[in-house]
């Protein structure tokens, strides 16, 4: 396998948002249909599942999501082909891993966008010496901070505990590292890691029933994880609609997922259009 470099352009291929996937987001996530049957643009975060093998280095122990940006233009349509493209932005550094940055489009058959992501997937520069790799303690790295939370009103709240068998439900019953506990020892963590997927469809959840039709049509996303998630953890996650808005034009939003000792999953800034 040849090393991701920027300006690479990936497979184009495309997404159908069919009864089966609708159904094993769902039910992964425990969710209820909407009452519109409106589809959870979350959905989308299946898109770039098949670019995994054309971005990664080589040596994938411990390989881990850094981050996630998104911007929503338009509803999702179920039992409609969506067209797929993308290309790798960025490789930078981050701490002791290799954060590979690729665009992934999601467009409808005219070519107007749909959905725009940027992933940040992070990779270890090093090979680890043991038998798994050594996270840094959750008390000890940015992301357990005190932070402020911002004057504002708050909603969210959204409590869940995701289990293994949510896991496998959510990925379609494939064995990987977010599934089987075999398969998370192989890339060198000690238990099932709850993919990002996961957790950050909870947010799309929070802030569609915050923000409504506006969250499909105008949401811009940024979220940077912080902490794994592991199986039967207790997540919530918690929002807050700035009081002072920068952008005149723009509601905006400060959210969280903290878990039951007080660890954060991930914080996030997110908007919608006015």
């Amino acid at each position: 396998m040849a090393d991701p470099y920027v300006g690479k352009t990936l497979s184009e291929s495309q997404f159908t948002i069919d009864d089966g996937v609708l159904n094993d987001y769902l039910t992964g996530l425990k969710l209820e249909s909407n009452v519109n049957d409106q589809i959870p643009v979350m959905v989308a975060t299946g898109i770039d599942n098949a670019y995994f093998a054309e971005i990664a280095f080589p040596y994938q122990i411990g390989h881990l999501w850094m981050r996630q940006e998104w911007e929503l233009h338009r509803p999702l349509v179920s039992n409609y082909a969506y067209q797929i493209s993308g290309q790798i932005t960025d490789i930078y550094d981050k701490r002791d891993r290799q954060v590979v940055k690729y665009r992934v489009d999601m467009a409808d058959e005219g070519g107007d966008l749909v959905v725009r992501t940027y992933h940040h997937q992070s990779f270890l520069r090093e090979r680890i010496s043991g038998d798994s790799v050594e996270l840094r303690d959750p008390s000890k790295k940015p992301g357990a901070r005190k932070f402020i939370v911002p004057e504002g009103k708050r909603f969210g709240g959204f409590a869940k505990v995701i289990t293994k068998e949510m896991c496998g439900l959510f990925f379609h019953g494939n064995a990987n590292y977010h599934t089987d506990d075999e398969a998370a020892k192989e890339l060198g963590f000690q238990r099932v890691v709850v993919g990002g997927r996961m957790t950050m469809a909870y947010a799309g959840t929070v802030l569609e029933d915050y923000f409504g039709d506006a969250w499909a049509t105008s949401g811009k996303l940024d979220l940077k994880f912080t902490n794994p998630c592991w199986c039967d953890d207790l997540v919530t996650v918690h929002g807050v609609e700035l009081a002072t808005q920068t952008e005149l034009d723009r509601r905006q939003a400060f959210l969280w997922m903290q878990k039951e000792d007080d660890s954060i999953v991930y914080v996030a800034e997110a908007s919608v259009a006015v």
